[in-house]
């Protein structure tokens, strides 16, 4: 039997890190719902699933990197959304660690889910390296030992866009985008 590759789910902030807030709307409780979405649909597609937290609670960014290092998934795959001072900001964005790395792959893929998922959303890339996804030094991407990637649902300082996150079915929608994305992956 195949073994079942192991994706660790990492809700961006948590607990007495709200993230970006609008409208008494916080990202690390859309993040949450999300990844409590996610997680049974991609175990019911054949992957096994660990969670950086599954309750508002806060977890360092330093245990979020040695829980991957522990664990050592095919994935650490971390969930948030975005904010700008311009309420007019938005898209969909996929980041990876600075270079081409094994990342880059899952990112790919990822990204194609999405433009396939959401066509009448503004995708926005970066083809510096010759791919579409962005590339930052954000800390559990460049500390982690693992393919990771993070993906931003969207700009919750956009009224249209926090609207739609907000909305029951999105957790849904996102999810079957990223599993679809994973599945491409996964091959």
């Amino acid at each position: 039997m195949k073994k079942r590759p192991l994706i660790l789910i990492d809700p961006g902030h948590g607990g007495n890190d709200p993230g970006a807030v609008a409208k008494n709307c916080t990202e690390a409780s859309i993040n949450l719902r999300i990844a409590q979405q996610l997680g049974p649909m991609l175990f019911s597609e054949h992957f096994d699933v660990h969670f950086t937290r599954y309750f508002n609670q806060s977890v360092a960014l330093s245990t979020r990197v040695q829980l991957a290092d522990a664990l050592r998934p095919a994935l650490f795959l971390s969930l948030h959304c975005n904010s700008a001072t311009s309420p007019g900001a938005k898209g969909l964005e996929v980041f990876t660690s600075l270079g081409q790395t094994q990342s880059d792959a899952v990112a790919t893929q990822l990204l194609d889910a999405l433009q396939c998922s959401f066509p009448a959303s503004t995708l926005r890339t970066e083809l510096k390296d010759g791919d579409r996804d962005k590339e930052a030094n954000f800390y559990v991407l460049k500390n982690t030992r693992c393919p990771a990637v993070l993906v931003e649902m969207g700009f919750i300082s956009n009224p249209f866009e926090r609207e739609w996150l907000l909305r029951d079915a999105s957790p849904l929608l996102i999810s079957l985008a990223l599993v679809s994305g994973l599945l491409s992956w996964r091959g």
